[in-house]
């Protein structure tokens, strides 16, 4: 049985750690800090992200990053915008091409790459797949069931790395549409925002609901104007996650926006969070991309005028509700 490792020791992929292991599979965990490796060694808990979720004595996580890059398989479990740094420390770590399973949605600030893309310009003969859909981490460590989406242009390779970490209750579904999944797993974090916002100033259901549909719509016609297939948005790494992603306080970009849109500053929000939320830096990201294309996004330009550009809430959301009537 091929070797897996996990980098990166949040609630993701501790949750990961937990769904290989409950296979009768080992698994390193890479953590970066030594305390919180030796922790989860001698606990079997992440008691600082999954605390109170008992994990399989199989885990074996270390903070040696050369330990955990020998491994024929590695999940990639990284906040996005430390993906790049990341994929160095490997490459320069391992001899071979282990398979990368990317984790993480998002879309690099400084490039404009997608995942997928700055693995393969770092890493180019390592071949890549990308995980993606509609979980929580505690569930999922919890054994509640859930599926997914694992996105490769290789079938063979889809289908080895889908046995090696399916199980009856997390259930990987295959498509070789990376592009499309990985749009949809990056943008709706930045709807999820916008919907935060929309709770946070006391507004009710059909708003989210009109926001989950008009964000889904605008991030169709970027994926499609990037090359990927509209039907990957109707699955489990698009509206899947869409809708759980844009309904639920345990979502780290839905929360935030409903704090914001309550009146707390994003800088203090930051400042007191030990989690990464990916959006704030998708909805900038996510603009350039469609200023490339001529693709035309309301809600990610309202989310990223808030966001990053000091917009106050009111001025942002007259604009979108002051734009033309259009068709569908």
């Amino acid at each position: 049985m091929e070797r897996i490792s996990i980098i990166g020791s949040g609630a993701w992929g501790t949750a990961l750690a937990q769904i290989i292991a409950n296979r009768g599979q080992s698994v390193t965990l890479w953590a970066r800090r030594l305390e919180l490796s030796a922790t989860i060694n001698e606990k079997h808990e992440n008691t600082e992200n999954l605390p109170g979720i008992p994990l399989n004595k199989e885990i074996r996580t270390t903070n040696d990053i050369r330990e955990a890059a020998n491994a024929g398989i590695i999940l990639l479990v990284c906040p996005a915008q430390a993906q790049r740094e990341t994929l160095k420390s490997i490459n320069s770590a391992t001899k071979s091409n282990p398979v990368l399973v990317l984790c993480s949605k998002g879309i690099e600030l400084q490039t404009g790459l997608m995942m997928s893309e700055v693995a393969q310009e770092i890493m180019p003969g390592s071949p890549v797949c990308i995980l993606s859909g509609p979980n929580f981490a505690r569930e999922i460590a919890s054994g509640q069931p859930a599926a997914t989406t694992l996105a490769c242009a290789d079938e063979t390779l889809a289908r080895k790395i889908q046995e090696s970490i399916g199980s009856p209750y997390f259930r990987p579904y295959i498509t070789d549409d990376l592009t499309g999944v990985q749009i949809a797993g990056a943008l709706k974090n930045v709807i999820a925002i916008a919907c935060g916002l929309a709770q946070g100033l006391g507004f009710g259901e059909s708003t989210r609901a009109s926001l989950v549909t008009r964000g889904m719509a605008e991030i169709v016609r970027l994926g499609c104007a990037m090359g990927a297939r509209a039907e990957t948005f109707l699955g489990l790494s698009g509206m899947g996650d869409l809708m759980l992603t844009c309904s639920s306080l345990q979502s780290r970009n839905f929360s935030l926006g409903v704090a914001l849109g309550e009146g707390k500053k994003l800088e203090d929000l930051r400042k007191n969070s030990r989690s990464v939320t990916e959006g704030v830096h998708t909805a900038e990201a996510g603009l350039s991309l469609a200023a490339k294309r001529k693709v035309e996004m309301p809600v990610t330009k309202a989310v990223h005028q808030c966001l990053n550009e000091g917009r106050k809430l009111d001025d942002a959301l007259k604009e979108l509700l002051n734009r033309p009537f259009g068709t569908e």
